[in-house]
């Protein structure tokens, strides 16, 4: 890493938030890869929405290398990020859940990026996946068509990826469109990048790790699939009516898909009372599958 402190170039103040609430076992990392990027121009802070375990503790053990701490009940993450927000004054945003970490040098490759690119209002670089003990599994790297028809259009050969812990953003972004949408507690990121996209801007990717993104038993992502399903609905049928009627037939057909699959997984195979609501559910294979494998393990 150069140094930072005797750069010739004048480096952004960048704000990172974490969210907190119940993650003791992942906190303290998490902090501490936040403040050992020697990063001089940072502003970071925790917002904590009550935890029970022993995470306030460890904010406060922190507490005089923070620049704002919130401890107090809150209505999720999504508000939690938007208090952070609202209190940041760094020219470049982002946050970082209190499971993931920052690699080394990451906020210098962001900080440099963003003095020596004015015009890109934000970015995407790679995060590595890793498990509940920090053993990485995969290194995911952003990609896709950043097309609002492109983003609703995906899958079958149109891959789209902006791992969260790796994307950050010029701040006046949010004077423009406003904060994170607080009635979603899974797919607030999503929405936001529909967001940037729908308003014409396109992510610039860095071919560079800057995060990682942890998967164990406890997250949200492990635990609670099919609140992200049921939200991916919502925010992907609202997008989608402004896409001309042949595309937003296909994105239909897709929704429509992942509500079956919900379902089906809801009622762990008992599909029956769902199809006697939607007798057309039949025409589906996906459907008749389910109720075979259902009916072969009743035998």
């Amino acid at each position: 890493m150069s140094d930072l402190h005797t750069d010739s170039i004048s480096m952004p103040r960048i704000t990172i938030i974490t969210p907190s609430f119940n993650q003791a076992d992942y906190l303290e990392e998490t902090i501490c890869s936040v403040l050992d990027q020697g990063y001089p121009n940072l502003q970071y802070g925790v917002i904590d929405g009550g935890s029970t375990d022993h995470s306030t503790d460890i904010i406060e053990s922190y507490r005089d290398r923070l620049d704002f701490v919130v401890i107090e009940p809150d209505g999720g993450q999504t508000e939690a990020i938007n208090k952070g927000l609202a209190r940041a004054d760094g020219e470049i945003v982002g946050w970082l859940c209190s499971d993931d970490t920052l690699l080394p040098g990451a906020l210098e490759t962001i900080g440099r990026h963003f003095a020596t690119h004015p015009d890109d209002d934000w970015i995407a670089g790679g995060c590595r996946m890793i498990n509940s003990v920090g053993k990485v599994t995969e290194a995911v790297f952003p990609c896709g068509d950043f097309t609002l028809p492109g983003v609703m259009l995906r899958g079958e050969g149109r891959p789209f990826n902006l791992p969260q812990p790796g994307v950050f953003w010029r701040r006046s972004l949010h004077d423009l469109l406003g904060m994170l949408d607080e009635s979603l507690h899974y797919c607030m990121d999503f929405e936001f990048w529909l967001r940037l996209i729908e308003s014409g801007r396109r992510p610039t990717l860095l071919n560079s790790e800057l995060a990682t993104y942890r998967l164990h038993e406890s997250s949200k992502s492990c635990a609670e699939p099919n609140g992200f399903i049921r939200e991916h609905l919502r925010v992907e049928g609202g997008y989608a009516r402004s896409l001309p009627l042949p595309q937003r037939l296909l994105v239909q057909r897709r929704l429509g898909y992942m509500h079956r699959a919900c379902v089906i997984h809801e009622t762990q195979g008992r599909v029956w009372p769902e199809v006697m609501r939607r007798p057309w559910w039949l025409l589906s294979h996906q459907v008749r599958q389910a109720i075979m494998h259902h009916e072969r393990r009743a035998a």
